[in-house]
Order: structure tokens, then C-alpha cells, then sequence
């Protein structure tokens, strides 16, 4: 049981309490065999490529395979380790998510939110095999930034023979953008509890990225991060089953990452913080709250914005998630966007004062309230005090004039207003007019109640 003494397992490591445990000799385990003659040659490319701390044959070498107890082991709740909270899509509407959840920021998981979802059935490995065989995929980046792509053929052969502690997890930001991948968008929908998506008043050449396609091999995950800008996100699952764990915004970073509990030579993949490093952490700070919980097929997981969250996959799972900005949270992603991402700012705060003008208002209100001045208003060579010249200098255009056909059509309504033309040349079509163009934001309250 997880927080209990059960045999942990890592690089030289059982229990909090108990003897190391050495990795299995490769000599010792069963050499992967895969269905295309090509797919040893691309996987052990993309390995090499994804980590360079380890070599490609070492991948396996803690024997995570050989046993399944992390993935197995229960949940055990306590003062200090509660449930996720849950709801059935069925017992609540979009007024009251945006009530109960949204606004106050507390994190959800919405049981059967997807499951009408034709993803149901088409995203299944075996139809994603099909249909994608010879597509290429992002599964992981150099350290110098480049993406590692692999066919679809051999992703899924790697899947049904792997073998890895931490295997490669299929993770595609451009799905938008390819014309063999955009059938993807065809097999689910936006869902109705997150109306808003207030970065869309950029096109997607500017916008930060948003959307990830994910496929991720049993004992894959996502080590403990927040998402960038103070976002909040969604996620859902159609096949597979992910093991959640989140702490509380205000929960220092140094503590949800275990810095203080790992041992000389640990791992910390995913994998490795669910099996020893989450137990430890519970013991050394038994007043850190600890938000646990599973995402089945069909459910869908709501995450407030600078919420700390990991994941581990207990199956072979697929999965559709989005960041987003809408009224419970633009405040926060306005002032973090305008310091952080200049270019990306000065472009949203243009196309707010064209197609959304109370967003615009409240932007400037914020700005003046702070003293902020954008960089159309410094003078020549002065610098934003305090900004990362790194995160400022993004690729985004300032010569570009977005109209409205270049715009998503998606949660914009209640941002822009009836009577504006959204949505691709090919398929334009008119904004309903919406219940409510309120814009103004509200107050967020980050901690769940004992």
C-alpha cells in the first residue's frame, strides 16, 4: 500500500527503512523482440536521443517490469493523503463546475465526461496502428531541443514488447498543424465544462502550446510539475488507466519533488517517485496534504492553474489534454504572460482591442494598477526589470495582423461578442450569441477544506 512499508525500489534503494536493491544485470533480463525488423534500430535511436544521463541498454535495468506491485498498489488514504474529488458528468452542469471547481480552484475528476467520445473506439492502439502506421510522432526531445519523432508502426510495436522502467511516452503538440495528424481532432470534442479559451484570440502560429496528443506505455509518466503561465488544464482519458497525485500551490517546490528524500544516484521518473520517493515524502512531512486518485477510461481530470501534479500510467494509455485561460483565471495568466512571453503578450492584448474589448480593459486595468508598461510603451533598449531575456525573446511575430477567419472558434463567444466571423477560410461560420460576456475575473480560492 502506498505510504505503508512495502518494498520500494529504485538505484540502490527498497524502503525508506530497507536494503538497497541492485540493478537486474542485463544478462539476466529477456532481450526485447520486436514485430518490424527496423523497430530495435528506431527505438534505440530515440532512447539515445531522449536521455543521455543513461545508455540506450539501460533502460531497463531496475527490473520495473518484472514486477507489478507499483502499478498495482492500492491507494491508502488518511488524514494526509485524501482523494481527488469526484462527480459524475451526469450530476453536474456547466454552471456549477464553474461554481464549485473552477473558481475556487479546486481539482475534479469528472467521471464520464469522454465516454461519448468516437475516440472511445478509434483511438484504441490497434485502429491507431492502422490508421496512423507511417505517420511520424513526437516522443521526446534532445537537449538541444530538437524533437525525436517515430513512426506510428513502430511506437506500437515498441508498446507490445517493452520492457523499459521508463518507457518513451508519445506526447504530439502539433496535431493542429499536419494534415495525417488533424483527423485526430475529428474523434473528440471540446468539452462543454471549459466554455473559455481566451488564448484562442491568438492565432496558432503565436499562441503558447496548448493541446498534447498522448500515448503513454504502462510505467510511463509525467514527473510532479505546474504548467506554464498559471494555466489550468484538462484531461481526458479514452483508453488506460493514470494514477494522479497533486499538492496545493503553496506547497514549496523542493518538498513535491522529493529534493530532500532522494539518495545519491536515485532515479526520479515517474515511475520511481510513485514506488519510493512519494512514500518517503509522506514520511518526512506528515503536514503536507497529499491529493491522490485514478483516472479511468472516460474520465476526465480537471487541474487548477500552479496546482503541483504527476502522473503515472497504469496501462497502456491514450489521452487528449489542454491548457486553457477563461474568467477564473485570466488575471493571474495576463500578468505572467506580459513579464514572461512580451511578444506573445503584446500580440494577445492587440487582438483583445480588436475582436474582445472588455478583455482588453481588464488587461490594461491590470497593467495600470501594477505600473506595467508593455514594450510598445518603453523606450528603445530599456528592458522589462526583472524578465528572462530567454522567455521574452520567443519566436512570435509582432508584424503579424490576425483576422478574425484566423482565430479559433472555440470558447470565444463569451470573450468577443455575437456577430464575428471565426473559425478556417474553408468552413467560416457566426458566433452564437452568448448568455454572458462577462469578463471579469474571480477570486480564487486554492486550498480544499480539512
Amino acid at each position: 500500500m502506498c505510504g505503508s512499508e512495502q518494498d520500494g525500489f529504485g538505484p540502490s534503494q527498497s524502503t525508506p527503512q530497507g536494503p538497497p536493491i541492485k540493478a537486474v544485470s542485463p544478462m539476466t533480463f529477456p532481450i526485447e523482440k520486436y514485430k518490424h525488423r527496423r523497430t530495435a534500430g528506431e527505438i534505440h535511436r530515440c532512447r539515445k536521443g531522449q536521455r543521455t544521463d543513461i545508455k540506450p541498454t539501460e533502460w531497463a535495468k531496475y527490473g520495473y517490469a518484472r514486477r507489478d506491485d507499483v502499478l498495482a498498489r492500492e491507494i491508502v488514504y488518511s488524514d494526509q493523503t485524501v482523494p481527488i474529488p469526484r462527480v459524475r458528468s451526469c450530476d453536474i452542469t456547466v454552471e456549477q463546475f464553474q461554481k464549485e471547481y473552477a473558481e475556487k480552484c479546486i481539482p475534479v475528476i469528472v467521471e464520464g465526461a469522454c465516454a461519448h467520445w468516437p475516440a472511445s473506439s478509434r483511438w484504441s492502439l490497434e485502429a491507431l496502428g492502422e490508421r496512423f502506421r507511417n505517420v511520424d510522432f513526437k516522443v521526446g526531445k534532445t537537449d538541444g531541443g530538437k524533437n525525436i519523432q517515430v513512426k506510428m508502426k513502430y511506437f506500437i510495436d515498441y508498446m507490445n514488447h517493452q520492457q523499459d522502467d521508463s518507457p518513451l511516452y508519445l506526447f504530439e503538440t502539433k496535431v493542429d498543424e499536419t494534415s495525417t495528424m488533424r483527423h485526430l481532432l475529428e474523434d473528440f470534442e471540446h468539452p462543454e465544462l471549459f466554455p473559455h479559451d481566451w488564448f484562442a484570440l491568438m492565432n496558432d502560429d503565436a499562441r503558447p502550446p496548448h493541446r498534447w496528443w498522448c500515448i503513454g506505455p504502462k510505467r510511463s509518466g509525467t514527473t510532479v510539475h505546474t504548467d506554464p503561465l498559471g494555466t489550468a488544464a484538462w484531461n481526458a482519458v479514452t483508453h488506460g488507466v493514470k494514477r494522479w497525485v497533486l499538492f496545493e500551490p503553496d506547497t514549496p517546490k523542493r518538498i513535491v519533488k522529493g529534493k530532500d528524500v532522494r539518495r545519491k544516484g536515485e532515479d526520479s521518473e515517474a515511475i520511481m517517485y510513485f514506488d519510493f520517493i512519494l512514500p518517503r515524502l509522506k514520511e518526512a512531512y506528515p503536514d503536507v496534504r497529499v491529493y491522490e486518485g485514478l483516472q479511468n477510461p472516460g474520465d476526465l481530470i480537471f487541474v487548477p492553474g500552479d496546482w503541483w501534479h504527476g502522473v503515472l500510467n497504469l496501462e497502456d494509455t491514450v489521452a487528449v489534454t489542454q491548457n486553457y485561460c477563461g474568467p477564473d483565471n485570466f488575471d493571474k495568466i495576463w500578468c505572467r504572460t506580459r513579464k514572461d512571453r512580451e511578444k506573445v503578450a503584446h500580440l494577445w492584448l492587440r487582438n483583445m482591442k480588436k475582436f474582445a474589448p472588455r478583455l482588453f480593459a481588464r488587461a490594461t486595468e491590470l497593467n495600470d494598477r501594477d505600473g506595467f508598461r508593455m514594450r510598445h510603451q518603453r523606450s528603445a533598449g530599456e528592458k522589462l526589470e526583472g524578465s528572462d531575456d530567454s522567455s521574452s525573446s520567443d519566436s512570435s511575430s509582432d508584424s503579424s495582423s490576425d483576422e478574425a477567419e484566423d482565430l479559433s472558434s472555440v470558447g470565444l463567444a463569451a470573450a468577443i461578442g455575437p456577430g464575428v466571423k471565426l473559425g478556417a477560410p474553408t468552413g467560416k461560420r457566426r458566433v452564437p450569441t452568448p448568455q454572458s460576456t462577462d469578463v471579469e475575473p474571480v477570486a480564487c480560492r486554492r486550498k480544499l477544506s480539512p
